[in-house]
């Protein structure tokens, strides 16, 4: 058995039977747009996150807040369920300053998978 990393996401490798199987970790983050911790000069008006693995339709959630805390998505979330899992919202005209999105999805087999990601947009 071989462990990689690659995007932080743990892959185990088997070899049985002459070939190769590549199992990767569930509901890991793997990317967004923006990216996570990037100062944006333009924002589109969404936020989308995308997740590995098998997540389930149950309870997902994506808020957007400003630097003082206010909510400033449009309660829209929605999640497009795929290999490459999609949670996105959409957010009123964003003025200059930093704001944090906190997610939260559950993966197939029940594991909640939540956390922040940071964004800012400039002057």
């Amino acid at each position: 058995m071989k462990t990689v990393y690659r995007n932080g996401a743990l892959a185990i490798t088997l070899l049985a039977g002459g070939g190769q199987q590549a199992t990767w970790a569930e509901g890991v983050l793997v990317g967004g747009q923006p990216r996570d911790n990037a100062v944006v000069a333009s924002f589109d008006g969404t936020v989308r996150l995308w997740f590995s693995g098998n997540i389930s339709e149950r309870a997902p959630s994506l808020v957007v807040v400003d630097g003082a805390g206010q909510r400033v998505d449009n309660g829209d979330v929605k999640l497009t369920i795929a290999p490459r899992s999609e949670l996105a919202a959409t957010t009123r005209p964003l003025p200059p300053g930093s704001y944090v999105a906190r997610y939260r999805v559950v993966t197939e087999d029940g594991l909640v998978v939540s956390g922040l990601y940071r964004f800012a947009v400039k002057a």
